[in-house]
């Protein structure tokens, strides 16, 4: 199937500018999938968006990739970034597409995005019908108390120290900065929790051999909330990009997913 893309500059409530990658099929559709890149990364989540735009295009969905605040091409700064603040990002890419005409949303976060994509969804279940994450963050006592070798690197009580003497941390080894109000939200917000007694159908996809994030926290809160379902993709690490094979798995149990979720029959839906 022919696909087309569009770049597109729309914004966000606090006036940001925001940049996205819209990809539609050749024939006409009212379903779009958005998907939401990690922390430090961009709308192309190395490679790995883009390979999933094409595979979602050709079964007919839209496809919406964009950067958040602070990342790849859209405005602001790093260190302002927030969790909220990416929910709200989120809901300026839902608005911005169902103005193009697109009335039924699919949504996949992955790794940090995880946290502002449930918390977005489980807020409006009447807008997503479907969520999938990739080897998600979505419980944030295990950044604070961190397990993993990105954990202890980059989060922790040597991340709070710094942030209270500098006011700021870096992520990892890079130069990604990040501030205090992000480590503020990480103490108080429970996505995992507004995710359990929803009905949207949600997806878990994770490698066993994260060093990032532990996929037990995936094999966990999929047992927890209600209509879950769980991929382990065996000898895989955070992100799937680095192993072709890996990477072919998680994007068709995604397609897969979507495809059995995310009908195309067309139904009425709140305006924007």
């Amino acid at each position: 199937m022919l696909m087309k893309e569009e770049k597109i500059v729309f914004r966000n409530e606090d006036g940001t500018d925001l940049v996205g990658i819209l990809a539609t099929p050749e024939n006409a559709t009212k379903k779009c999938i958005i998907l939401c890149h990690g922390i430090s990364v961009n709308k192309d989540e190395d490679g790995i968006f883009v390979e999933l735009s094409e595979k979602l295009v050709d079964k007919g969905y839209a496809v919406f990739r964009f950067d958040f605040r602070g990342h790849g091409e859209s405005g602001g700064r790093s260190i302002d970034m927030t969790i909220t603040g990416e929910q709200d990002d989120i809901e300026s890419a839902v608005t911005c597409m169902g103005k193009r005409g697109f009335t039924s949303f699919g949504l996949l976060g992955v790794s940090f995005a995880g946290g502002p994509a449930s918390l977005y969804t489980a807020a409006h279940p009447e807008k997503i019908k479907v969520l999938v994450l990739w080897n998600a963050l979505i419980d944030y006592a295990t950044t604070l108390v961190p397990n993993t070798t990105w954990g202890k690197a980059s989060w922790g009580q040597p991340a709070i120290d710094r942030v209270n003497r500098l006011g700021y941390t870096e992520i990892g080894t890079g130069m990604f900065r990040v501030g205090k109000k992000l480590l503020e939200e990480m103490g108080t917000l429970e996505p995992w929790k507004a995710l359990v007694d929803l009905d949207t159908p949600v997806l878990f996809v994770h490698g066993n051999k994260d060093t990032y994030i532990d996929y037990h926290e995936s094999m966990k809160y999929s047992l927890l909330i209600k209509n879950a379902e769980l991929e382990i993709i065996k000898g895989a690490e955070h992100g799937f990009h680095d192993n072709d094979e890996h990477a072919n798995q998680a994007i068709i149990r995604t397609v897969d997913f979507f495809q059995k979720h995310l009908y195309f029959k067309e139904s009425t839906h709140t305006s924007y």
